[in-house]
């Protein structure tokens, strides 16, 4: 077995997959169809040099890997949007739209996990440090808060009936891993 470096996650009726810059994500349509939408993502930490540090690193993978789900999640519900589409956004969002334009959307959840997953953490574990003085204990309480947020997030998107059928396709994504992984070419049999 050799790894492929290839990753991915479950999307509402299909998967995405990455590897290194590249990614793709197939998404079954409502009639059946199997749609590819192929594009690169250079993530955080190759922007930025200092986002590749040891130790900050990980918070910022762990940032591109939401954005990129994310995106990856919201190509694959545009197939299966209600009429949503019709309604006048609202003056927020309108203001939103004015300011990022097209890359509205990454600022949004790029905003939503630094606020959930890096800010709110660092609130929690400041209210501790009046009764915990170790830098070392404090570190591994907001590791903990961290793992106790990222679990409550999972537990509460799991309710949702789309989110219920995202998760429906996970497994098929490592499954198309374990066949690259073992030399296998790539079809319906071999998964």
């Amino acid at each position: 077995m050799k790894y492929s470096g290839i990753g991915g996650q479950a999307v509402l009726e299909g998967i995405m997959m990455k590897n290194k810059d590249n990614y793709a994500t197939a998404v079954r349509k409502p009639d059946g169809e199997i749609v590819v939408k192929k594009d690169t993502y250079v993530s955080m930490t190759e922007k930025v040099k200092f986002f590749s540090l040891p130790f900050v690193r990980g918070i910022f993978s762990f940032a591109d890997s939401m954005i990129l789900g994310m995106r990856s999640l919201t190509w694959s519900a545009s197939f299966f949007e209600d009429d949503e589409e019709d309604e006048e956004p609202g003056k927020f969002e309108k203001f939103l739209i004015d300011t990022f334009g097209e890359k509205v959307d990454n600022v949004v959840m790029s905003a939503v996990a630094i606020a959930i997953f890096m800010v709110l953490p660092l609130l929690i574990a400041g209210i501790f440090r009046k009764f915990i003085h170790s830098e070392t204990v404090m570190a591994i309480l907001e590791g903990c808060i961290r793992i106790a947020i990222f679990i409550t997030y999972i537990k509460v998107i799991s309710r949702m009936e789309d989110i219920k059928r995202t998760f429906m396709y996970h497994g098929s994504e490592h499954k198309c891993i374990n066949c690259l992984e073992h030399g296998l070419v790539l079809n319906v049999e071999n998964v």
